[in-house]
């Protein structure tokens, strides 16, 4: 990227509030709720490729959702999941991604300005133990980071302007994952399966602007809970399930302050099925949709977002 004019330079570092403004929670890669947290047997590896589509066309202040909303986003990100189980207690998974963001804003005097960006997300590294793993039960634990390897340096090519930090590729700095996944198998069938998940991020502040300022995403608490069930048909299994998502992440920090228009909570319901084609191989999706939102200020915010999965284990567990 070409270096920032100095002017531009204080217009960031001057008006920091300002800038952040124009945040919006629900966009960007979605690392924290991509890793898994599935029993794995040693010796297998798991190969993963996901794509998740999520758009957001709701403006919302507090909890009502206002009519009057200039503005557009749509996320395509793209991410490769390895995972290898050293046995069958311990495993570690990397996550790698990339994204693609465009929004489309409604000029005042008519027409439309669209602003893209896209490039090489964070990564992720996590360990996994199954501490517990019985005919009833599977409770999964784990911890990890996010490793910063996308840029923050994008600019808006018609302005010249740095993209606000929501925008950009990456989030410039290291974050911790913490997550537990539990199981539970049987109840209205014997091969109905209730889960509860919980993932926690910690982020970090990152430098933005050559240092002008610093930028911190709000730390991130996800909850899923749901129900899930096994039909067979000949030789394919088909798992459908239904699950609702609470999300909860805090304010974002300019420069240590806490930055209007970010934070809040979100509940969403999440409809899926996966195919079993054989315990090596399996394809899945999702969709989810809003159920309700209390969010700080006034945010864009997803309006649906949805996801096409593939897996292949191989090695000696995957049978």
């Amino acid at each position: 990227m070409r270096p920032l004019h100095p002017v531009l330079l204080l217009l960031c570092f001057g008006m920091p509030m300002l800038l952040s403004g124009q945040a919006c929670c629900s966009g960007g890669t979605p690392l924290s709720g991509s890793l898994g947290l599935d029993q794995q047997y040693g010796g297998s590896w798991s190969l993963g490729l996901l794509y998740d589509y999520n758009t957001q066309t709701y403006l919302v202040s507090g909890s009502e959702s206002l009519t009057d909303n200039p503005r557009r986003r749509t996320t395509h990100a793209v991410l490769a999941r390895l995972g290898y189980a050293i046995n069958d207690k311990w495993s570690i998974t990397g996550l790698f991604s990339t994204v693609r963001q465009d929004e489309v804003t409604d000029r005042l005097s008519g027409g439309k300005s669209t602003i893209r960006a896209e490039g090489i997300g964070e990564a992720v590294l996590f360990g996994q133990y199954s501490l517990l793993n019985t005919l009833k039960y599977t409770v999964l634990i784990g911890g990890g980071m996010e490793i910063p390897f996308g840029s923050t340096l994008e600019q808006d090519e018609k302005t010249g302007l740095p993209l606000h930090p929501d925008l950009q590729p990456g989030r410039g700095a290291w974050s911790f994952l913490a997550g537990a996944r539990a199981l539970a198998y049987g109840g209205l069938r014997p091969t109905t399966t209730w889960s509860l998940q919980l993932t926690y991020r910690y982020a970090r502040p990152a430098d933005r602007y050559e240092g002008l300022q610093t930028y911190e995403f709000g730390n991130e608490l996800r909850v899923l809970a749901g129900v899930a069930d096994r039909f067979d048909l000949q030789a394919l299994f088909i798992d459908p399930s239904l699950s609702v998502l609470y999300r909860y992440t805090q304010e974002d920090l300019v420069n240590g302050i806490a930055s209007p228009n970010t934070g809040g909570h979100w509940w969403h319901l999440r409809p899926s099925v996966q195919w079993v084609f054989s315990p090596r191989f399996q394809i899945a999706t999702f969709v989810e949709v809003p159920l309700f939102w209390n969010l700080e200020g006034t945010q864009l915010t997803t309006s649906l977002r949805g996801r096409l999965s593939v897996q292949y284990v191989l090695g000696a567990g995957a049978n």
